[in-house]
């Protein structure tokens, strides 16, 4: 399983919070590297905002 970009999981709850995170490398691992069917995924994201968007930015920078 080789995605080309991030993928991302964008979740807005009823209180109109909304939390990010990028699931690229959860998938690959969680699907054994696409062998296995993923049917439900462990959101763990971190809060949407500016400082969170910089952060993700700032890695996704460095390595490439």
């Amino acid at each position: 399983m080789a995605q080309a970009f991030p993928v991302l999981l964008v979740i807005r709850n009823s209180a109109g919070k909304v939390r990010w995170m990028e699931i690229r490398d959860w998938l690959r691992k969680a699907s054994e590297n696409g062998k296995k069917e993923i049917r439900q995924i462990a959101f763990e994201g971190e809060r949407f905002d500016v400082m969170s968007v910089r952060r993700w930015r700032d890695r996704v920078l460095q390595q490439g």
